[in-house]
């Protein structure tokens, strides 16, 4: 099965793609293919308590599991003050 991970703003500038590919087995979840992502680009900080996790556009969790052509996104925290 394949999913797709999208990139916007510093992480699409940090990966130079918008888009990756992520191969996966059945029954595989989101926190498998944030360590697949992170194999493939180390310094794009993919720590738990740093981002919010959206599948398909919905808010999501690192142990929900994945079907064929799901989209992922691994979206920064904004913080102001």
């Amino acid at each position: 099965m394949v999913v797709s991970v999208e990139f916007y703003g510093a992480q699409r500038a940090l990966t130079r793609t918008h888009e990756v590919k992520v191969p996966l087995l059945e029954n595989g979840r989101v926190r498998d293919v944030a360590k697949y992502v992170s194999s493939l680009y180390p310094d794009l900080p993919l720590d738990e308590e740093n981002f919010l996790v959206t599948v398909n556009n919905k808010v999501s969790t690192l142990n929900h599991i994945l079907n064929y052509n799901d989209k992922i996104a691994f979206l920064p925290h904004i913080g102001g003050g």
